[in-house]
């Protein structure tokens, strides 16, 4: 199998096991949360301060690919997630489950950005279409993590059942991840061109940045608290509120597929137009949804909503700027935990001192934000095509 093949089949099984994980988290967060005596912000800093580790993973991870190229520390990175996976699955306080998602959120640094450098240095010819094709295996994941959560949630001291699922399915992915490492090697792919550290001036790069920060910050943030929103402010069952991502996540997955399919030709910035207007219209049905039916429609509009917007921004990124891609893809990727950790420490501060509609308003605000950063990212874009037409 071609290093090309076998890095696509990593990448998207990773994605799908990131997927499972996160979600298997988030779906169960009402679950953890009475087991570890969590309260609105304790939780918050469970969600948002891993995103504090992500950054440093990015860093390093930079560093590294640099140096060996992103294949080694793609590997190192999927080692670092099993571990934290294992970890918290055997947590038995608020400390040690903190721990390990501290880790997690290392290790997910340390792989996202080595997969878009390994995007960027295998060169594909549709760079937005891989990349959405590659994310959509997050989606599914996120799809069947709720499943299994609520097939196995019966008493809320079985939150660490699929915790435990996603452990043992990671050393998998940690086994070809590996794999992959060794051929790249062979092929002598693990040599980086020396090039100068350099920043874009452009604006269109920045635009992309902070469109990053808001898109990480609302998405992370809807899917980790989606389930306790349904759960206290809708007051839905236990086992039915966590079901809602599985409802986000295959609006995510569907989404994911057309986009994939059609980025290329509609125009990246225009995409992500389209993307965002969805994403505020599915959100505002979900937060005024009366009953569970409204609800459910407007999550899974919000998930078609998100579906392409973070690996279009990406592609952006990787597209654009080769020659210095560590760089650009290190600061799209530290906006975006910065959004992750902001979004989650503020809906968790607001919501302990309102309630959790109040917390849940941020991420709508977060999400008309960018749909202008959208809009402007399109109207910049299309200036530019005027003025190199003769």
């Amino acid at each position: 199998m071609k290093l090309t093949s076998i890095f696509i089949v990593v990448a998207s099984l990773f994605y799908f096991m990131m997927g499972f994980a996160t979600q298997s988290i988030n779906s169960a967060l009402p679950a953890i949360a009475v087991e570890l005596e969590m309260n609105h912000s304790m939780t918050g800093l469970v969600l948002g301060l891993p995103s504090l580790l992500y950054q440093v993973a990015v860093i390093v991870a930079a560093a590294l690919s640099r140096k060996s190229g992103p294949f080694l520390s793609a590997s190192l990175g999927i080692s670092c997630i099993t571990f934290s996976v294992i970890f918290m699955a055997l947590s038995r306080t608020y400390y040690t489950f903190l721990i390990g998602r501290l880790l997690f959120g290392f290790g997910l640094g340390a792989t996202e950005i080595s997969i878009a450098l390994g995007v960027s240095q295998l060169a594909f010819k549709r760079t937005g279409g891989v990349l959405n094709s590659v994310y959509s295996f997050f989606a599914l994941g996120s799809i069947v993590a709720p499943l299994v959560v609520s097939a196995v949630l019966t008493e809320t001291n079985m939150w660490n059942v699929p915790i435990l699922i996603a452990a043992a399915l990671f050393l998998v992915v940690v086994f070809l991840s590996w794999t992959v490492w060794k051929k790249a090697a062979k092929e002598s792919l693990s040599d980086v061109e020396k090039r100068r550290i350099t920043l874009p001036r452009d604006s269109m790069f920045w635009l992309v940045a902070a469109g990053g920060l808001l898109y990480v910050g609302y998405e992370v943030g809807l899917f980790s608290w989606l389930s306790s929103f349904a759960y206290e402010e809708k007051l839905l069952p236990l086992r039915m509120a966590s079901l809602t991502t599985s409802i986000l996540a295959l609006g995510l997955f569907v989404g994911r597929i057309v986009t994939g399919v059609v980025v290329d030709k509609f125009g990246l910035q225009r995409t992500l137009v389209v993307l965002g207007t969805i994403s505020l219209a599915g959100f505002s049905i979900a937060f005024f949804a009366g009953n569970s039916i409204l609800l459910s429609l407007g999550v899974f509009i919000t998930g078609l909503g998100f579906s392409g917007t973070f690996p279009t921004l990406q592609a952006i990124i990787v597209s654009g700027y080769r020659q210095n891609r560590e760089t650009v893809l290190a600061i799209f990727a530290a906006a975006g935990s910065v959004g992750a950790v902001t979004t989650n420490i503020l809906v968790g501060g607001v919501s302990d001192r309102t309630n959790l509609a109040y917390g849940m308003s941020v991420i709508g605000v977060q999400i008309a934000a960018a749909l202008l950063i959208f809009i402007s990212m399109y109207l910049i874009q299309r200036k530019r095509k005027k003025l190199a037409t003769p």
